[in-house]
């Protein structure tokens, strides 16, 4: 990896073609063009941070051209020209995007708006994961009912990468726009007596992604 982008920036390799990890802070001032294959992938994954990410990624991997009195050129391949991410990135206007992702942030009360918890679970047998997710779910949910808290919970689930190294993963995604709220139920959870023993479990409060 390094020997390559040394040759590159030596001037040895006129292209170079590769992931999102060219878009990490490399600076080469004499790259004049970029060009940004399917800029719309990441939109279609299941995470409400989908559009922010695209809006970043492509500011980033833009960056990488035009860093020196040359100028430079960016070409973004795209079948959504007028999705907010790619309208306002090839724009370059990061307050028009922040206010149209604030719009929606805030009509679905996600974050900053709102508090998002996940527990995740995972077992390699997914019958087991699947009868003990239902159990979980219902201890969830019964807390929420005979405390009265304000808390909307989705699932059980199958996760978006709904199998990891052989390990089935479900989840339950809990949201809120009162984090006391969402604390005492976290809290009161895990004072419950286990379902299982043999299903792995995870709370992530805040969590970075949905993944």
């Amino acid at each position: 990896y390094y020997r390559i982008l040394g040759d590159f920036d030596a001037g040895k390799i006129d292209i170079l073609a590769g992931t999102q990890i060219l878009a990490k802070g490399l600076h080469f001032p004499n790259v004049t063009l970029v060009g940004i294959i399917s800029a719309d992938t990441s939109l279609q994954l299941p995470d409400f941070r989908a559009n922010e990410r695209t809006y970043q990624l492509i500011c980033q991997v833009a960056g990488r051209a035009g860093r020196s009195s040359k100028g430079g050129t960016v070409y973004i391949q795209t079948l959504l020209p007028g999705q907010p991410a790619i309208k306002y990135a090839v724009e370059d206007n990061f307050e028009g995007f922040v206010a149209e992702e604030l719009k929606h942030r805030r009509a679905c009360m996600l974050p900053p708006y709102g508090k998002l918890a996940i527990v995740r679970m995972r077992d390699s047998k997914f019958d087991r994961l699947d009868s003990v997710s239902k159990k979980i779910g219902e201890q969830i949910s019964n807390i929420i009912s005979t405390y009265q808290l304000d808390v909307s919970m989705n699932g059980p689930m199958l996760a978006a990468i709904a199998r990891i190294q052989r390990h089935h993963r479900m989840q339950i995604i809990l949201q809120s726009q009162k984090p006391a709220h969402l604390s005492e139920l976290l809290s009161r959870f895990r004072d419950t007596k286990p379902v299982s023993s043999t299903v792995q479990l995870q709370i992530d409060v805040d969590p970075v992604n949905l993944l």
